[in-house]
C-alpha cells in the first residue's frame, strides 16, 4: 500500500519535519495541558475521588480529542484532496495519472490523512493506558474503537465523494467552516461523552436489529461500515466515470432497497408493541431517501438524446418508442423507488398493527404529492437546455407549494387547508393520524389536477426529444 504514488507523493509534502514538528508541538500542548487541568481538579477539586475515576475521566476527554481529529479535521483533510487539484488547475493531470480508481481512492484517504493518522496512533495509545488504569473493560474499549474508526470511515469516503465536483471553481478554504462545527458540536460532544462516562456497564448498552439484540457499539459500526461501502462505491464511480450520476439505476433502486430493510430492522423490535407515532418517524426518515436519492441518478438531457437513439436502433419501429423512452426516463426510476419505499411501509404497518386501509389511504395521498414534486424536477432537467434559470422557477414552486397553505389556513382559519401541504399533511398525521378521510380526498383531487400541466409540458418534450433524434 505505501508504494501507492500518491501516498508517496502526500508522504513527501506531509511529513517534512519542519511541517510535522507545527503538528506534534500542537498536539503534545494540549495533552500536557489536559493532563496539568484534570491532575489540578483532583488535587484541589472534588471532581474525581480515586486515580481510577481520574484516569476514567481522562479517557473520554482523550475520546473526544480523538473524534475531532479523525472526524472533523480528517474529513476536511480528505475532501480538499480533490479541491486542491482542481483549484491548482492540476485536475488534469490527476486524471491522466495511470492509477486505478480503487489507487487513487487509497492514496488519498490514507496519503491525505498521514499525519492524522500519525497523531491517531499516538492518540490510540493514550487511550489504552488511561482506559487500563481507569480499569475500563478490554470489551468495552473495543467496541469503542470500532465504532470510532467505523464512522471515521464513513465520514471521511462521504466528505471526499462530496468534493469530487470538476466544475468546482471556488479557491476559497473551509479552514472556517471546521472552527465553526468545533463551537457549534464541541459542547454537545463533550457533554455527551461526559455523560458516557458516569454510565455504568456501557458495554452492555443494546439496541435491536430485527430479533437480533447486539451491543449499541458493534450495531453503529456494522451500520456505519455499510454506507462507507457505498459511499467508497461512489467515489470509485465518480473517478472512473465523471460526467455520469452517482448512482447507476440498478444502484439506486439497491441502495434504497438497503436503506429500507437496514432501517426496518433498526425499529423492528419497537414496532411490534403498536407505537403508532414511531411508525410515522419510520415513514418520515425513509420519505426523505426516496425524495433525495433520485438527485444522484438524475439523466440529464443529452442523456435522453442519447438513449432515444439507442432504442431507435434496437427497435427499428417508433411504435413504442415513446413508452421505451418513459421507461427509461426518471420518472420511473423515481416511481420504482417509491415502490420500494411503498412496499416498506405497508410492512409497518402490518407490524404495528395500524388501521390497514387507513394507511394505504396515506400512503396514496403522501404519493400524490411525491408525484408532484418529481415532476417538477423532470421538467428541470428536460426544460434546462430552453432556460438555464428554469431551476430557480421551479424551485420556488415547490418553496410556495409546501408553505403557502399553512399560511392560508393561519390566514383564513381553516382547519384542512394546511393539510395540502406535504409538511402539514406529515405533521398532522403524527399529531392526529387518524382525520376523517373525507377531509382528505381534497388533497390528492388538487395535487392530481397540479400534475396536469406539468404532464403535458414534459409529454410535449419527450416527443421533441424523438423528433430530434431523428433528423439527427
Amino acid at each position: 500500500m505505501m508504494s501507492n504514488p500518491l501516498i508517496q507523493r502526500y508522504r513527501y509534502s506531509l511529513l517534512r519535519l519542519s511541517h510535522l514538528l507545527v503538528y506534534v508541538t500542537i498536539y503534545v500542548s494540549v495533552v500536557a495541558l489536559l493532563l496539568f487541568v484534570n491532575y489540578t481538579f483532583y488535587k484541589h477539586q472534588d471532581t474525581f475521588h480515586s486515580p481510577q475515576e481520574l484516569c476514567r475521566g481522562i479517557y473520554f476527554q482523550f475520546l473526544a480529542f480523538q473524534i475531532i481529529i479523525l472526524w472533523i479535521w480528517g474529513a476536511f483533510s480528505s475532501a480538499s484532496a480533490v479541491k486542491e487539484e482542481i483549484t491548482g488547475k492540476t485536475y488534469d493531470f490527476f486524471r491522466m495519472l495511470p492509477l486505478a480508481a480503487h489507487q487513487k481512492t487509497i492514496g488519498i484517504l490514507i496519503g491525505k490523512n498521514l499525519v492524522i493518522l500519525l497523531l491517531t496512533a499516538i492518540n490510540c495509545i493514550l487511550l489504552i493506558l488511561s482506559g487500563s488504569i481507569g480499569r475500563l473493560s478490554v470489551n468495552l474499549q473495543s467496541q469503542i474503537f470500532l465504532a470510532l474508526f467505523s464512522i471515521a470511515i464513513l465520514i471521511n469516503s462521504t466528505a471526499l465523494l462530496s468534493s469530487i465536483n470538476p466544475s468546482l471553481k471556488s479557491k476559497k478554504t473551509n479552514a472556517l467552516g471546521i472552527v465553526v462545527l468545533v463551537f457549534l458540536f464541541g459542547p454537545f460532544l463533550f457533554g455527551s461523552l461526559g455523560a458516557l462516562s458516569e454510565t455504568a456497564k456501557l458495554e452492555q448498552v443494546s439496541g435491536w436489529f430485527f430479533v437480533i439484540e447486539l451491543p449499541v457499539f458493534i450495531l453503529i459500526s456494522l451500520v456505519a461500515l455499510y454506507f462507507s461501502c457505498w459511499a467508497i462505491i461512489g467515489i470509485l464511480r465518480k473517478f472512473t466515470r465523471e460526467d455520469e450520476p452517482l448512482f447507476t439505476r440498478k444502484g439506486a433502486l439497491l441502495f434504497m432497497l438497503g436503506f429500507e430493510l437496514i432501517l426496518l430492522g433498526l425499529f423492528y423490535h419497537y414496532l411490534g408493541k403498536g407505537e403508532t407515532d414511531l411508525s410515522y418517524i419510520y415513514w418520515m426518515i425513509s420519505l426523505l431517501a426516496v425524495l433525495a436519492v433520485p438527485f444522484g441518478a438524475i439523466r440529464s438531457f443529452d442523456k435522453y438524446l442519447e438513449y432515444s437513439g439507442l432504442i431507435r436502433e434496437k427497435a427499428g419501429s417508433n411504435v413504442n418508442n415513446f413508452s421505451r423512452v418513459l421507461l427509461h426516463s426518471n420518472i420511473s426510476l423515481a416511481l420504482g423507488l417509491f415502490v420500494i419505499w411503498s412496499a416498506g411501509s405497508i410492512t409497518i404497518i402490518l407490524i404495528s398493527r395500524m388501521e390497514f386501509l387507513q394507511g394505504l389511504y396515506q400512503i396514496w395521498i403522501l404519493f400524490s404529492f411525491y408525484l408532484f414534486l418529481l415532476l417538477l424536477l423532470e421538467l428541470n432537467v428536460l426544460y434546462k437546455p430552453v432556460s438555464a434559470k428554469i431551476g430557480l422557477l421551479l424551485c420556488f414552486i415547490a418553496v410556495v407549494y409546501a408553505i403557502l397553505p399553512p399560511i392560508l389556513s393561519a390566514i383564513l382559519e381553516s382547519d384542512t387547508l394546511y393539510l395540502h401541504s406535504p409538511v402539514g399533511f406529515f405533521w398532522i398525521m403524527i399529531d392526529e393520524p387518524y382525520t376523517e378521510i373525507p377531509s382528505l380526498i381534497s388533497i390528492w383531487v388538487v395535487n392530481i389536477l397540479l400534475c396536469v400541466i406539468p404532464i403535458l409540458l414534459i409529454w410535449k418534450r419527450y416527443s421533441y426529444i424523438l423528433k430530434l433524434r431523428q433528423k439527427m
